[in-house]
Parts: structure tokens; sequence; C-alpha cells
């Protein structure tokens, strides 16, 4: 979306959100575990939240000391929103069921992805003074111990003997950029490549953790699983509640089972959270190698319209809108889009909340990325591959 009215341009959409839901209270429709996560977002900004389950021993037992009724009472009592936060199979039931009863989506009720990406951060401005971001990452290496073709952040291109990291205190300026301009962030990862392989990530935890902890719903490790973290980056995890997520390549890559289960083993034996993901067994294929749109710049604010990537990345005082096409230009050399960022060093005035959170959702000046021309976009999802294909095969 191209700015046009910069800092005003959600001030409609807004208005019309806060008014829908004066008391900005909210119901969670699901009390697993991604029910807990935005209980604690909803916690931080001290919003008024209960839950709603169809278990009756969790509408007895209540969660995290948080009631838990039946949607039968809501409807009687109909003084806030529903966000449906459950499975994708689970969320079609709930939802089906909630349209039965005359809600309203986009009304009386939203999806999780929607709400954590979309609503609430438009939200957290205007009606806390607060900026919000759902995710955001530092990429501490482009290292990586797998050679996955097609990898969305173009790693199987790098070599690992001669590649830099990130040095320390682009780490450290990273982090204080990010969160000198944002209050609050959803989940805060550090990525790679494979970040395990950066030498002094126990230091960069330490450093995030002892600053900037509290202003982090999910502090998160996100690896591929080859490597068991050594006692001092295993102590900083646990110290700071560090959530390992495990991207799960077993299906092309049979041996990374006992590794996996090692590396869990581990983890519980320090009490750290993990989620292994479920077996990937397709990607998509984003045409990085190959796509070189012809377009006009109309036609590439279309495609990036349509991408609604969640993926932002902090790198010094840079804030990319999409790690992938700041990575792949990278790491493939293409070199474009050089200034497809927005500089939060600069960000100033009484207005920098709603500059952060129109950039975030996707407003800017081109309204695309010049890496829009080398990417399918949301189209990718025609495009299935192999998930984790080795370029060299590492299943022996």
């Amino acid at each position: 979306m191209i700015w046009k009215n910069k800092t005003h341009e959600l001030d409609q959409f807004a208005a019309d959100l806060m008014s829908a839901n004066p008391q900005l209270k909210y119901y969670i429709f699901g009390a697993g575990l991604m029910g807990r996560e935005l209980l604690s977002v909803f916690m931080k900004y001290n919003c008024t939240v209960m839950f709603i389950d169809n278990s009756v021993d969790k509408q007895r037992d209540g969660i995290d000391g948080t009631e838990v009724i039946t949607l039968t009472e809501y409807l009687l009592r109909r003084d806030g929103q529903i966000i449906i936060a459950a499975s994708k199979a689970n969320t079609v039931t709930i939802k089906q069921q909630l349209e039965d009863n005359l809600l309203k989506h986009g009304e009386d009720f939203f999806l999780y992805d929607e709400f954590v990406d979309f609503i609430f951060p438009i939200i957290s401005v205007y009606g806390f003074n607060q900026s919000y971001v759902s995710l955001a990452q530092i990429t501490l290496t482009e290292r990586c111990t797998l050679k996955c073709k097609k990898c969305a952040h173009g790693c199987s291109y790098v070599d690992n003997a001669s590649a830099i990291d990130m040095t320390l205190q682009q780490v450290y300026k990273s982090a204080d950029s990010f969160f000198s301009k944002v209050d609050f962030v959803k989940e805060f990862v550090l990525i790679g490549g494979e970040p395990l392989l950066y030498r002094e990530l126990e230091i960069v935890i330490e450093y995030i953790g002892r600053r900037y902890r509290e202003r982090i719903s999910l502090f998160v490790i996100t690896t591929n699983g080859t490597i068991i973290p050594n006692k001092d980056i295993l102590k900083a995890c646990q110290k700071y509640n560090i959530l390992f997520r495990i991207s799960n390549y077993s299906y092309q890559v049979p041996r990374l089972k006992k590794t996996y289960q090692r590396l869990m083993d581990v983890l519980e034996s320090y009490s750290i959270s993990y989620v292994l993901s479920e077996e990937e067994h397709e990607w998509m294929d984003y045409g990085f190698e190959y796509v070189n749109r012809n377009e006009s710049e109309d036609e590439l604010v279309k495609v990036f319209d349509a991408c609604k990537t969640p993926c932002r990345e902090i790198r010094e005082n840079r804030f990319y809108y999409c790690v992938m096409a700041r990575s792949i230009s990278d790491n493939l050399g293409f070199h474009v889009g050089q200034d497809d960022y927005l500089d939060m060093d600069r960000l100033n005035g009484t207005d920098y909340r709603k500059e952060l959170l129109e950039f975030t959702l996707g407003y800017s000046d081109k309204g695309y990325l010049d890496m829009c021309r080398h990417c399918n976009g949301a189209e990718a999802k025609n495009y299935p591959i192999p998930a984790a294909e080795q370029v060299i095969r590492n299943d022996a």
C-alpha cells in the first residue's frame, strides 16, 4: 500500500474498532497454547479478558486464574469481542459455531492471526498509545548446518567457511533500535541460518533478556534441530524463558529424528519449553532464482498487497518488512531493495508510533519491495516443492 496520508491512514478504521468495543473487553475462544499466548498479551495491557471453551473441565477449573465460560453465557452478555485461538481444524468448527449463533466475522469475532497481526497492533497504538509488533526477528547468521534447495532465505548459497555473522555490536544495536520504538512484541525471534551456529549466542540472550524480556511475550530461538546447545546457552535460555521452535525436516532427512529426540531430552532436563513442528513434506517455491517480473509499479503494489508476510526483521537501525526479501537479495547477490526498510533511529515526533504501525501493516512510499519483482508472492502456494530437499543428501 502506498502512503497517501502518513500517520493518518488508519484513523477511521481505528475509530470504528474502538467504538465497536469501547471497553476493550475480549473473550478468547480456545484455552490451549495459542489462547495462553494471547492471554499474556492482554494481561500486559491490563485488558479485561475471559476464555470461552467447550470443555467442561476447563469451564470448571479455569485457565491460569482466568475464568472460562460457555458460549451460551457469552451470548447472554455480548459485552466484548471474541478471538478464536485454535488449530486450523478447530477454527473452522468454532467459526461455524459462532456464525450459527448469528455472530459476524470482523465485528463480533476475529480469527487469531488477523487479530494479532492486524487488529491488535491498531488497538495498541490508538487505544493505549503503545507500539506493538506481532513478530520480529534478528538474523544472527546466514550460515546453516543444512543445505536445503529452495531455502526461503537462500542459505544454501552461503559458504559457511567465508560467511560473516553479525557482530555482537550489530546485534546489540538491532535490539536497542527496535526497543527504542517498540513498546511490546508478541514474539521476538533469534534466527539464521542456524542460530545455534552463532558463537556468542548466550551473550546475545543475556543482553536482550536482561534489558527487554519484560517487553517480549515469547522469546524464541528457531532451529533446525541439528545442534545440541551447550550448557552456557541452556542456562541462558532457562534464565530468560526461551522457547525453542524446532523445524521438522525428518521426512527428507530421516537421521534428524534421533537428533530431535536428543535435543528435546536436553531441553526438558533444563525445563526449557519447545515446540517440534509437524513433519514438513512440502514447501512453497517463491521462485527467487527465476522470477523476473516485467510489470508496472501498480502491478507490483498488487503483488505486495496480496502477500501479507508476517516476517519482519530488525538489522541494526533498519526495520525490514520482509526478512526473506533482505536475506535473499544478499545471499543470492541480487543487491536490490537496499532502501526497502524503515529507519528506526529516524522515527520521531508525536506520531512515530502511527508511522511504525502503518509500515508494519504494509504501507510504504513505493507500496512494494524491489524483491517483489523476483518473488511468486502469494501465488507461491501454487508451486509446491519438496520440503528441505538437500543439495547434498544428509540422510545417511
